[in-house]
């Protein structure tokens, strides 16, 4: 394989798992108790997950309190 077509791939197959991570991470956020992507069906308890989140601040969180 040319280095040029193993850059691209490589490149290729970085933004599809950036792409992942950041559904994942919006998915996390928004704190929905369920979602139906195609045949996925994902169920979340989201009070515990609030609690938890309340309980044990971020570093941006405890900054944004203080200012």
């Amino acid at each position: 394989m040319e280095s040029e077509a193993q850059v691209f791939y490589i490149s290729l197959a970085s933004i599809g798992v950036g792409l992942i991570i950041a559904c994942m991470r919006y998915g996390y956020k928004s704190k929905c108790s369920e979602v139906d992507i195609c045949c996925i069906h994902i169920k979340r308890n989201v009070v515990e997950e609030i609690k938890y989140d309340i309980e044990n601040p971020t570093e941006e969180e405890q900054v944004k309190e203080k200012v």
